[in-house]
């Protein structure tokens, strides 16, 4: 019996130690959700859609979540992740993953440069509400995706039902309205929350490098947006370490102590200029840096300018707006154009002018507070 018992505990022992190994090699074990999905276990995963038939009638048809769609528990290398400062939408919460074929991988592209990814990639974007009244309940309202076809990134959007069972293509793409009142940080609020439309989401997600032609593109996922630790539920990993580990990064990615990163503008023990930067890159980069839609006008957004006077601060705006000379008024947030357009909801003067119907009150006051602090020298 003894025998029987030392033997049991040797074949544990032992199996333990192989997935030890293949967790430090990075090979095969995932310690996620939809582990157990990886050989199809579930009755929808792992993910499976034919490229050339996308996009599909329903969310559900990708099979990119096990279980009830709504829970969006991912499937079997169906990777969450979040950058260190997210863009502002209306105070929505924001659920991310991202998806490659088998045997494909991203290539580094250059620190504020979306990765390279391969074709059939998907990114995978829910909008949401927590404490919706009157029940205090959880409404999602929209996923998004982008998929990477052989002529570049697709943009889809679908909408969830009200039942909360499924989300279905916009076949419409011509935005909706949704109204929502919701309860977060004991503030109520109420909305009309905007899906947008394609012309919209094409807005923002287009690049024109070195004005060759406009090109669909993702924000969010850059190297300095993902040089952070995200808890996995049974790890907690650099993301990009993370990434590369499981084969979704090649070896082009540099040193990760090289990559000239964000952080969370939230994060108050990191210094402000990073806070108030990582915040302006996030919510305006994607428009106010070369090849952006807003590429006309001088100032440059992007986290990686390190020019202050391109970056806003004492240059005179391309549309001037009285009482407010330079775009950063350097001490003075008051006579800012910056402040005053990410203060107001005049819809020919907001900024962003797409993805936001209020007001980031915690922004404003992080962005006023960065301002201030400048040293007051604009003539």
């Amino acid at each position: 019996m003894k025998k029987n018992y030392l033997y049991v505990l040797l074949v544990v022992l032992m199996i333990l130690g192989i997935n030890a190994c293949a967790l430090n090699e990075g090979e095969e074990y995932i310690p996620l959700a939809g582990e157990n999905n990886k050989a199809g276990v579930s009755s929808n995963g792992p993910v499976q859609f034919d490229l050339s038939q996308v996009p599909l009638p329903k969310l559900s048809d990708y099979h990119f979540f096990v279980g009830p769609l709504k829970d969006q528990n991912p499937g079997y290398k169906v990777i969450p992740y979040a950058p260190a400062s997210a863009l502002f939408s209306d105070y929505a919460h924001k659920k991310r993953f991202v998806w490659l074929p088998k045997g494909t991988s991203a290539t580094y592209n250059g620190d504020d440069n979306v990765f390279e990814f391969p074709v059939g990639a998907a990114l995978i974007k829910t909008f949401y509400y927590d404490n919706v009244q009157p029940s205090n309940t959880t409404k999602i309202i929209e996923t998004r995706l982008l998929i990477r076809k052989t002529d570049g990134w697709k943009l889809y959007d679908y909408i969830w039902n009200t039942e909360q069972t499924e989300a279905f293509l916009d076949t419409n793409q011509n935005g909706i309205f949704v109204p929502i009142t919701w309860t977060e940080n004991n503030v109520t609020r109420s909305i009309d929350y905007k899906i947008p439309s394609q012309t919209e989401c094409v807005t923002c997600h287009k690049i024109n490098f070195q004005q060759t032609g406009e090109q669909n593109t993702p924000i969010g996922p850059k190297p300095q947006n993902l040089n952070t630790v995200y808890n996995y539920g049974l790890t907690q990993r650099n993301q990009l370490e993370y990434w590369k580990r499981i084969g979704y990064i090649d070896s082009t990615l540099p040193n990760l102590n090289d990559i000239y990163s964000t952080v969370d503008w939230r994060d108050t023990s990191k210094p402000l200029d990073l806070r108030a930067k990582s915040y302006i890159d996030m919510n305006c980069a994607h428009c106010h840096r070369d090849g952006g839609h807003c590429d006309y006008v001088p100032q440059r957004f992007n986290f990686s300018n390190t020019d202050p006077y391109t970056f806003g601060i004492c240059l005179p705006p391309l549309f001037n707006i009285p009482d407010n000379p330079y775009v950063i008024t350097s001490g003075d947030a008051d006579h800012s154009e910056l402040m005053y357009r990410i203060n107001t909801n005049e819809g020919s003067e907001m900024m962003p002018i797409i993805g936001r119907t209020i007001i980031h009150e915690e922004g404003v006051q992080l962005i006023r507070e960065y301002i201030n602090s400048l040293p007051n020298h604009c003539k």
